[in-house]
């Protein structure tokens, strides 16, 4: 593994005086939806991941429900156990019932045998810092938080755990919460850097999810308070609709009432992340679960969650645990570990900040194109197969809109795909529908410098062959061939401009998902004069090509 093959992770390399000054380790901290998803597994090799590119690494055990993180690396409870002597057999030299019967031990103890006392187990110290595992870089903390450490008479408490994790000499720390929506838990899942968490292609695990994002939107608001006064009044809203309502519902409350709180709770829903894992997936429709729990919960709640990847069921999980060895040192070529190491790297890559994350179309919410998640230059066929997907995921049995919808607003939301569907495959009924919900803007005239709009002389055209292939850089010769600016083609589009200067600059990893690409790349060739089929031909294909090979060193 080198540094070309993930660029956008920078830690293949030794430490430098900059880590040594750096104020304590990084966290990330693992949360499931209940217990046996997976959370322990996941923590454990994302520690062993970590170690394994140099960096110094620390995972803590604070689950209250039975912490066991040290069974996944192999090595005996940090507390230790009591020393056990079996009792030595015996018989009696007369009858047993005489009084004062002789009893007679069948051989020597050891203090009459050698003579001296022997070595008693030496216990781990009740506070010491870590343990080392067998896998070098690597050391496990116990938090003791599921029941007091060996010498002390209580456990240890969740509220001052974060302190003690940011004082570890480590480089990384990852944390094993466990699950539940205990105040104490939401605290240490926000005060991370980085949260992961781990749910099942199962209904009891989906709705453990949504209920836990809920749950950490609340507890993210109440922390944002200014004060204590708008604290208080945010918990009274709150409770109004059941304490953790779904974060959408309340700002359309609060917006109909025209309370001053509108700013805060569409502050917190903006800057609210949740990323997350699906673990033992087995059919092609739990490969697909992640990204509709991203769209579902969108539309449901208005957050945004980051699927973060999955990790197949494999049974070489369960042989890993059984011999005490952690999966990537016991079984690092199987499809769960290269799973695991490929979350491993997005969860590196997000501390970063250098994880894409996938993004939704740029169309006014609430249209026709939101709700089908299509740009406004999406073709026919486009429309057809994001109807089919979006039917798909808001059907009866969708496992991703498990405890998330009523079945009336189900219905609903269903009766509103068809008319989007039959709208945009109806161009007479498409373009005065595009044309109410996309105000009309002058279109940029590349050829009138009256209007101000040419700032830059015009640079000689490129030449262009139906053989061509569209690059970024030959796209903005042509733009700036004919004077326009990046800002008139998004005035015009509807594009953003970051996604046309990414374009552009052949950035792909900052660009959406094809579909949008090829919607981009219509529009842009049209405000341009250019053949759009061949230019989003050309574009994409190129772009294909690096998803394969990044797909390929993943």
């Amino acid at each position: 593994m080198s540094d070309s093959q993930h660029p956008e992770i920078e830690l293949f390399r030794e430490p430098t005086d900059d880590d040594e000054g750096r104020a304590g380790p990084r966290i990330f901290v693992v949360g499931g939806a209940k217990g046996g998803v997976g959370k322990t597994l996941l923590a454990a090799n994302v520690g062993v991941y970590i170690a394994t590119l140099g960096r110094r690494a620390v995972v803590a055990d604070a689950d209250a429900g039975g912490a066991n993180l040290h069974s996944f690396l192999g090595v005996p409870h940090p507390n230790g156990l009591a020393p056990y002597e079996p009792p030595l057999p015996v018989f009696r030299g007369v009858e047993d019932d005489a009084e004062g019967a002789e009893v007679i031990p069948l051989r020597p103890s050891a203090e009459e045998e050698n003579g001296a006392e022997e070595p008693t187990q030496i216990l781990a110290s009740p506070r010491s810092d870590t343990v080392d595992v067998s896998v070098p870089g690597l050391r496990l903390l116990h938090c003791g938080i599921d029941e007091p450490a060996r010498g002390e008479r209580r456990r240890a408490r969740r509220g001052k755990l974060m302190n003690r994790l940011r004082a570890l000499g480590a480089d990384f720390v990852v944390l094993d919460l466990g699950a539940g929506t205990h105040r104490s838990i939401l605290d240490l899942w926000l005060d991370g850097d980085v949260g992961v968490f781990v749910t099942l292609p199962e209904p009891t695990a989906i709705e453990g999810t949504y209920r836990f994002v809920r749950s950490a939107f609340a507890r993210q608001l109440l922390r944002a308070a200014a004060d204590p006064d708008e604290r208080r009044q945010l918990v009274v809203e709150l409770r109004r609709d059941g304490n953790n309502p779904p974060p959408l519902d309340l700002l359309r409350r609060l917006e109909s009432e025209r309370s001053p709180l509108v700013s805060r709770v569409a502050e917190c829903m903006a800057t609210f992340r949740f990323p997350f894992v699906v673990n033992q997936t087995r059919l092609r429709a739990d490969l697909e679960l992640g990204e509709q729990m991203e769209s579902a919960a969108r539309r449901r709640l208005g957050l945004s969650l980051d699927y973060m990847g999955h990790a197949d069921t494999d049974d070489t999980v369960w042989h890993a645990l059984r011999v005490g060895r952690p999966l990537l040192v016991e079984s690092p070529g199987t499809k769960a570990s290269r799973n695991i190491e490929k979350i491993a790297r997005r969860l590196l890559a997000l501390d970063a900040g250098k994880h894409r994350r996938r993004s939704p179309p740029d169309v006014p919410a609430h249209t026709h194109h939101d709700l089908l998640e299509v740009d406004r230059g999406a073709t026919d066929e486009e429309i057809r197969r994001a109807y089919k997907r979006a039917r798909d995921l808001y059907g009866d049995a969708s496992l991703a809109c498990y405890g998330l919808f009523d079945p009336r607003g189900r219905t609903r939301l269903r009766a509103r795909l068809e008319e989007a569907h039959d709208v945009l495959l109806d161009g007479a009924r498409r373009r005065p529908y595009e044309l109410s919900v996309f105000p009309p803007v002058a279109t940029v005239d590349v050829e009138s410098e009256e209007e101000g709009r040419i700032s830059m002389p015009s640079a000689p055209p490129p030449t262009i062959t139906p053989e061509t292939d569209f690059t970024g850089a030959l796209l903005r010769a042509v733009r700036e061939s004919r004077g326009v600016r990046l800002k008139d083609i998004a005035a015009t589009t509807k594009i953003g401009t970051g996604f046309l200067r990414a374009i552009e600059e052949d950035d792909f990893a900052s660009l959406p998902a094809t579909v949008y690409v090829r919607g981009f790349l219509i529009e842009v060739a049209k405000c341009l004069r250019l053949d759009p089929q061949h230019v989003s031909r050309t574009y994409v294909r190129r772009l294909q090509r690096w998803a394969d090979e990044r797909e390929r060193l993943a």
